[in-house]
Parts: structure tokens; C-alpha cells; sequence
């Protein structure tokens, strides 16, 4: 056997191993550490930002895909071992909700999980960073939000004065439904 045949046949040992072995947590370890590779890369060759800002987005998005790959697989795994406990009776079922609950673990983790924790890691990445800002020991400016707003007419489609009704404007239909061309 030649060397290319031996290379074609360990390649299709290792494709039908993976196709016998697909799992939704491969899937998504693998998105994310590519992500984690292109991301920051992107980020870095930005030709608009400032270097200071392409450094710290690149971090961020490494961060974020370091954390979202165990996080990944965690979360689909422990959805995996539930799903098995549910049917642990019934091996075709057991199997069935073990690869079902898998796939909702990891969409949980992509939904919930990972921004929830990112948002904490980064947090700890700012602070580090000296990023994050600090509370203002100051009050915040006062806003008057009872002030009233100026009163105005509201105009019907033969330019009189709509009546009004305590606080409120009474409204007729044909006020909205003739002005500009607008047919209801």
C-alpha cells in the first residue's frame, strides 16, 4: 500500500469515527475556537480603530470564546447526563433524549450561560485593565420631569380645532384617516 492510500484510508477512518460520534458540543467547540482564532484577528487588522481599542476588542472576543468552550461543553454535557436519567429504562429513548438534551444544553449555553458569565469575567478583565469606571460619589444632575408640555390643537381634516376633554383631545377617525392621501 502507497502512502497516499494509506493517508486516504486513516482520513476515512477519521470521518466515519466523527460521523458515528457527532455530537452538538463538537459542533459548537469548534465554532468558538474558531472564533476565538478569527475574532480577534479581525479585530486587530481594523484599519479605522485606534490601536489601543483594536488591542483591548481583540482580548474581549478571546476571552469571550475561552470561556464560551468549556461552557460549551459543561453545559451539553450535564444536559446529556440528565436527559440519559430520565429514560435510564428504555436504551432507544435513553439514547434519544441523551442526544436531545444535549442539544438543549448547548443552546442554553449559547442563550443564557456564556453571555452571563462572560459578563462577569469581563467585568474582572475591566477592572484589571483599569477600563472600568468607577461610581461617582457626586449626585446625578436633577431632572424636572413634571413640567408640562405645551398645549396644541389638534386639527380634523377641515382645519377646526378638535375639542378637548379634561386632559385628553377627542379624536375622530376621519382626523387621521384624510390627511395626506392616507386611506383607512
Amino acid at each position: 500500500m502507497s502512502g497516499t492510500q494509506k493517508l486516504a484510508e486513516n482520513a476515512k477512518k477519521v470521518l466515519i469515527s466523527i460521523g458515528k460520534n457527532n455530537k452538538p458540543i463538537y459542533a459548537m467547540m469548534a465554532i468558538a475556537a474558531a472564533n476565538g482564532i478569527f475574532k480577534p484577528l479581525s479585530s486587530l487588522t481594523d484599519k479605522k480603530a485606534k490601536p489601543e481599542e483594536k488591542k483591548y476588542a481583540a482580548l474581549r472576543e478571546f476571552m469571550t470564546e475561552c470561556v464560551a468552550v468549556p461552557t460549551y461543553w459543561a453545559c451539553g454535557t450535564g444536559a446529556a447526563v440528565l436527559g440519559s436519567k430520565l429514560y435510564k429504562d428504555n436504551p432507544a429513548k435513553k439514547e434519544l433524549a441523551r442526544t436531545n438534551m444535549m442539544f438543549l444544553g448547548v443552546c442554553v449555553a449559547a442563550l443564557a450561560v456564556i453571555p452571563a458569565v462572560c459578563s462577569g469575567a469581563m467585568r474582572v478583565l475591566d477592572i484589571a485593565l483599569g477600563k472600568h469606571k468607577k461610581d461617582s460619589k457626586e449626585p446625578a444632575a436633577q431632572i424636572d420631569v413634571t413640567s408640562k408640555a405645551p398645549e396644541m390643537n389638534v386639527y380634523n381634516k377641515d382645519n377646526n380645532a378638535v375639542p378637548k376633554f379634561g386632559n385628553t383631545t377627542l379624536y375622530n377617525m376621519n382626523t387621521f384617516a384624510n390627511r395626506g392621501g392616507l386611506k383607512i
